[in-house]
């Protein structure tokens, strides 16, 4: 971390100076404005930051553009961002003026996270299949299975097909729409599979999977779906949900 300022520092600098600047610093999340903003060219996600540094209170409001906003909607309070090449400036809003820093591809930004909740991801239309309505896939077991990854302290990241709303009953099919909204559950565009983005974020970002797919038509593709250690298989038996090859 010795390429890292400090956000007092850049505080300060800004408070001396009207020049934008390029940093490098890390930070810890206070807030997140998970609404999002879009327009015809760019979006935006704005979360407020305070400094790394153990009770220090300066914060910052950190803005997220372009493919970094969508970050917005994974991250939680306490969480830690390292941020390479941000650019600081400060916002006028009437007669106040507000320290903020602005993360963009167009600046060479780098966004990196490290959470304080291990993320799991959940095969969704798999679960839903375990406990079928009427012959229907049912979303309870999707519930089942967040909840019970929270109460271990991780957060779940439920990823489902684009047709399972189709599939489900219709009140199903309102509970769904409802977390897709809420962000409770992300939904693969039509004509890409699920499994396909499952196992694309779990490689890229290192995540474990709960799943009973043993995924046998991937692992030449992705290798480390040989290790045990990666899938996390369950059962649920009425109410209880059980995880098999999870610590």
């Amino acid at each position: 971390m010795e390429n890292y300022v400090h956000l007092e520092d850049v505080c300060n600098k800004l408070e001396q100076e009207e020049e934008n600047f390029s940093v490098n610093l890390v930070v810890k999340v206070i807030s997140v404005n998970k609404r999002v903003r879009e327009g015809s060219k760019w979006m935006v996600g704005s979360l407020n930051v305070r400094s790394y540094k153990e009770g220090s209170k300066i914060s910052v409001r950190l803005n997220l553009w372009g493919k970094f906003s969508l970050l917005v909607h994974d991250i939680e309070s306490d969480d830690t961002i390292f941020i390479e090449n941000g650019l600081a400036r400060n916002y006028c809003y009437k007669d106040r003026t507000y320290p903020q820093i602005n993360c963009d591809e167009k600046y060479g930004s780098k966004v990196e996270i490290k959470h304080k909740k291990e993320r799991i991801l959940v095969d969704g239309s798999n679960v839903a299949y375990h406990l079928k309505k009427d012959g229907k896939p049912g979303i309870d077991s999707i519930e089942m299975i967040r909840l019970k990854l929270e109460e271990k302290g991780c957060r779940a990241i439920v990823i489902v097909d684009a047709n399972l709303r189709h599939l489900v009953s219709e009140e199903d099919g309102i509970r769904l729409e409802k977390w897709l909204d809420e962000g409770k559950v992300q939904q693969t565009p039509s004509g890409i599979k699920a499994d396909d983005a499952l196992l694309k974020m779990a490689d890229e970002r290192k995540l474990r999977i709960v799943s009973n797919d043993t995924f046998k038509d991937y692992k030449r593709i992705f290798l480390w779906l040989k290790d045990k250690g990666r899938r996390i298989s369950f059962n649920i038996i009425d109410t209880n949900v059980l995880f098999f090859g999870m610590d």
